[in-house]
């Protein structure tokens, strides 16, 4: 800093310290899916602009057989996690219903599959992971909550995560399918775990947008769900109809968000940009508006 003779230097504020994260859905890279080095074009500048990208890992990346008597087997080649490295994927929530489809070596696979390709994930335990950016802490966890789920065990683990001093950053698979709205059971789980400490819940599960609301007093903003990022469901428009948030939290929480909405070409296995009519509906399905400083 300088200062002309004679004349007192004054100091410029230093700006907060901030962390952007990009959350999206459900990623499905098996069954019709077969990505290319174009799946994510679209949206890797909004995924360059974060600091850390998130999503669910909807499909376990393994070559291990099937072991599920679902019809529903969402395991897919382990060689395709390079199209989630090179699009600029971090970290991976792997608590969900499908993670173990080729039971549990193919999960043990999975971990390693995207260690090997310098990527991390949440769970299935119960153990947060930290990451420490711009100076700020941070803790994230991941639970399923479509079969047994211990909110008492939950809450603990936020919690103890929220104690170290830490933001925590919940993902959490939940809800009824196909819904475009949050259930009472969700509703339930969020204010529970808003209670303990977090500061931001991202859910998924039900394949469609729902809306996001701040709960708490306003310290926790919940994502009810934020549908599929890469899927191959057919059936109902509006399960590719979807959106990345970009979310930028201070060392006191929660800052501002925005959501950009985009499409999924099912037979060109790529997001792409939707028009301005598809980009308005999506926003109306997400009821999204932009929180600010």
């Amino acid at each position: 800093m300088l200062a002309l003779p004679g004349c007192t230097a004054i100091s410029s504020p230093t700006p907060a310290p901030s962390v952007t994260l990009a959350l999206l859905g459900d990623v499905m890279l098996g069954r019709a899916i077969h990505p290319t080095s174009g799946t994510f074009t679209y949206l890797e500048p909004f995924l360059a602009s974060a600091d850390l990208v998130l999503a669910n890992l909807e499909s376990a990346l393994t070559n291990s057989p099937v072991q599920t008597e679902s019809p529903y087997a969402l395991c897919a080649p382990p060689e395709n996690v390079k199209y989630l490295a090179d699009a600029g994927f971090d970290l991976l929530a792997l608590s969900n219903n499908h993670n173990l489809d080729c039971g549990v070596k193919g999960l043990l696979e999975t971990q390693q599959t995207l260690m090997d390709a310098g990527l991390g994930f949440i769970g299935p335990g119960p153990e947060p992971v930290y990451r420490t950016v711009n100076g700020i802490q941070l803790a994230f966890l991941a639970f399923d909550a479509t079969t047994r789920f211990d909110i008492k065990t939950a809450a603990q683990a936020v919690r103890s995560a929220r104690e170290t001093g830490a933001l925590v950053v919940v993902s959490i698979h939940w809800g009824a399918e196909y819904q475009s709205g949050a259930s009472a059971s969700q509703k339930e789980i969020a204010a529970r775990l808003a209670e303990a400490g977090a500061v931001l819940i991202w859910g998924h599960h039900p394949h469609v947008l729902q809306p996001a609301e701040r709960i708490h007093d306003s310290e926790t903003l919940v994502f009810y769900s934020l549908g599929n990022a890469l899927f191959d469901q057919y059936g109902l428009e509006n399960t590719r109809r979807s959106a990345v948030v970009l979310v930028t939290l201070s060392p006191d929480g929660v800052k501002k968000f925005e959501a950009i909405p985009f499409l999924i070409d099912v037979p060109g296995s790529r997001i792409v940009q939707p028009g301005q009519a598809e980009a308005q509906t999506i926003m109306e399905d997400f009821k999204s508006t932009p929180l600010v400083e």
